[in-house]
């Protein structure tokens, strides 16, 4: 299992998967320059000191296609990138995200939070005991943002059983990891044979 977790964890960065969240059934389009939360497209304005945008997609790369669905977790390709989402039941999305250099980073969404665009509020992600911590800053859309997020914290979501996040007065239980564990192998292997 601990091989496993180190082959999917090195593919995931092998692969470079562009980091950009879609809505999880209906295919986001985005402009070149533009980069898709959640379903919502904006033009990107990350200073590249804090991580490096995907590259504008083409037109053979706009669209998200959906690979795999296990309980609250989904797996989405967004043209040549990827991301893994799990969908709570109020709404909230909690994604994370793999940038093309190689730097993995983690967002979150809550339906009701109205959030300026730089706004901080610490997180922490706790998987079986283990807890991480973090500064997430809002996007334009409100969606809260990690960059820089650790490959211990990857390879403990996934080889998990259960996790909680916290933000503020928030917090958010990711009660089964195996489907996350799951979903992340989906994409791996649809890449794997797209890639031969």
């Amino acid at each position: 299992m601990v091989k496993l977790s180190r082959v999917a964890i090195s593919a995931l960065v092998a692969f470079g998967l562009a980091g950009a969240l879609a809505g999880m059934t209906a295919p986001a389009s985005a402009a070149p320059g533009q980069v898709c939360y959640f379903g919502e497209c904006r033009t990107s304005t990350r200073p590249s000191a804090q991580a490096t945008p995907a590259p504008a997609p083409t037109p053979a790369s706009t669209q998200s296609k959906l690979i795999a669905k296990r309980g609250s977790w989904s797996a989405v390709l967004v043209g040549e990138g990827a991301m893994i989402i799990d969908e709570f039941a109020n709404g909230s999305k909690f994604a994370i995200v793999t940038y093309p250099e190689g730097k993995f980073g983690l967002m979150l969404m809550h339906p009701d939070w109205r959030l300026k665009a730089g706004q901080r509020a610490e997180m922490s992600v706790k998987i079986d005991g283990e807890t991480y911590k973090g500064t997430a800053v809002a996007n334009d859309k409100g969606i809260l943002e990690v960059d820089g997020c650790s490959k211990d914290m990857l390879k403990a979501l996934y080889r998990g059983r259960q996790g909680r996040i916290e933000v503020g007065d928030y917090s958010f239980t990711m009660t089964n990891l195996a489907d996350a564990k799951s979903v992340i192998d989906a994409v791996l292997e649809h890449l794997k044979m797209a890639s031969r």
